[in-house]
């Protein structure tokens, strides 16, 4: 008796828990929504198998506030609700109408106690958990997601070109190339004369750096470069923009395999280590904790890059062994440090490929520095200006240091913005092109001219040859992995299939890219 009695204990314990964890999941899709904004079911099932150190302290403090807080507060109502139906309303109303229904007979009487006590509670759970379902699929697409685990797709099989199979020559004066990847920048962020959505251009600099240079484009304005399945958060979109590859996950069970092998996409040819094979230093540095999301082994496995970050920073001296601002250190210092060790790099007698990560303009309202202004209404405008601002300063720095000639220079967003309340859909419905959301692209410097610059149908998938091009290399076929060289004649898949196409096959299941790509 006593063991049934513990046994009825337990479950009332954890369906009480199970409720509470219900309601937490609902204000946390809210809040992620928030936060995060576009997000797909892919980047979040790869996250929650990655650690989560790094991650800046504003998101656990907002999360507490936004969703763990809230979702207490609804258990509570919940638990109230509960209490007023199930134990008050027996005392005030009789059911003697309800005598005729076998059902609810209980010694003459409805027994209230029992059917409120069955029935509420359960329905309550049934609604919340059709409410989760429709807003995960709302937002994150659901059951395109499941569709995607259920059906294959052969044309990651049929267009991938490895580049260990072709040729890549570089002439013998090799360039020195500087990649600087900006967080979630994208060419909506300008007004719409230049192929944005404002009405006032917030990164009037980064417009006009694209108008002088070379930049691909999906209009004769400056549209960047469309985000494919698989490269819309950062690790995807680095893997993205130096492999020509996507970083594709189809379930919990799949991304949670990663840790069982030592290599991080051991199948993929990248950037790095093409260059390192000819001679480059490879080198990347981050005001965060590099090691996130797999960041760190991706580029320390493919090119054997020097890695140099947030823990870099305090390790060496640079910082304060107590110094913390958002993610870890912000871009003004990024700046600082990346002209040392340029400077290091450009010293040492051989060509160097270095790489650079904001973070200051991730989604989260974007981190506020000294050097911000208040020039609009929205905090993540101001931080948007600052550092249009901040990249127009370091280009002039390097252009008046003794490297600049030899060095090609690659800047582009890593994927589009995730601040969902941002640009909103009214927003980008200007937008004339097959895509909305397109990353800003820029090449200066180039040992090449383009046959075709605008009016382009690409995605990023496509700078990965491009780079390479950019630095004078002939590539056999001029394609690397998915990617198609921008600066050739030749058609990139998205012209090749069209977006609807390419995005659908590439959003299905690869049993190639399983076997030769993520698990060879």
């Amino acid at each position: 008796m006593k063991i049934k009695m513990a046994k009825k204990k337990i479950l009332k314990v954890l369906k009480q828990i199970s409720i509470y964890l219900l309601i937490l999941c609902a204000f946390s899709i809210k809040w992620c929504t928030a936060n995060f904004g576009n997000i797909s079911l892919n980047e979040i099932v790869f996250t929650l198998n990655m650690p989560l150190k790094g991650v800046s302290n504003e998101y656990y403090y907002t999360f507490f506030i936004e969703a763990f807080l809230p979702s207490l507060v609804g258990y509570a109502v919940f638990r109230v609700i509960y209490y007023v139906l199930v134990k008050r309303l027996n005392r005030i109303i009789t059911f003697e109408i309800f005598l005729n229904y076998s059902i609810f007979k209980a010694h003459g009487r409805l027994n209230i106690n029992r059917t409120v006590a069955y029935l509420i509670p359960r329905c309550l759970i049934i609604g919340t958990w059709i409410f989760l379902i429709f807003l995960v699929d709302k937002n994150y697409k659901l059951f395109e997601y499941i569709q995607n685990n259920l059906e294959t797709s052969d044309l990651i099989e049929n267009e991938y070109v490895n580049a260990k199979e072709i040729n890549i020559s570089f002439p013998e004066n090799k360039k020195n190339l500087i990649c600087i990847f900006i967080e979630s920048a994208e060419t909506t962020f300008q007004d719409t004369e230049n192929g944005g959505v404002f009405d006032e251009n917030i990164i009037i600099e980064m417009t006009d750096i694209a108008r002088n240079n070379i930049s691909f484009s999906q209009s004769n304005l400056l549209e960047g470069a469309a985000v494919a399945p698989g490269t819309g958060w950062t690790i995807a979109a680095l893997v993205a923009q130096t492999s020509g590859l996507p970083l594709k996950l189809y379930s919990f069970w799949a991304s949670n395999q990663m840790g069982k092998y030592e290599y991080f996409l051991p199948g993929v040819v990248s950037i790095g280590e093409i260059l390192e094979q000819q001679g480059y230093h490879n080198m990347f540095i981050a005001g965060s904790d590099f090691s996130y999301g797999g960041r760190a082994d991706y580029f320390t496995q493919h090119g054997n890059y020097e890695i140099w970050d947030y823990y870099s920073a305090i390790e060496d001296g640079s910082l304060p062994k107590d110094y913390k601002a958002n993610w870890g250190f912000e871009d003004q210092k990024l700046y600082k440090f990346a002209k040392e060790k340029l400077l290091e790099l450009s010293k040492e007698g051989q060509p160097f490929n270095f790489s650079m990560l904001t973070v200051d303009t991730h989604t989260g309202g974007g981190y506020i520095c000294d050097l911000c202004p208040d020039t609009f209404d929205s905090q993540y405008a101001n931080v948007w200006a600052c550092a249009s601002s901040q990249i127009a300063d370091f280009l002039d720095w390097i252009e008046k240091q003794d490297f600049y000639n030899d060095t090609v220079i690659y800047i582009a967003g890593d994927h589009s913005s995730m601040q969902g309340d941002f640009v909103t859909k009214s927003d980008y419905d200007k937008y004339n092109g097959d895509t909305n959301r397109n990353v800003y692209n820029v090449f200066i410097n180039s040992c090449v001219e383009p046959v075709g610059e605008k009016n382009r149908k690409f995605t990023t998938l496509d700078f990965c040859p491009s780079i390479l091009a950019a630095l004078g290399a002939d590539i056999e076929g001029n394609r690397i992995g998915l990617g198609t060289n921008l600066f050739s004649s030749e058609q990139t898949l998205s012209e090749k299939y069209g977006y609807e196409e390419l995005f659908e096959e590439l959003g299905k299941k690869s049993t190639f890219y399983n076997k030769e790509i993520m698990y060879p």
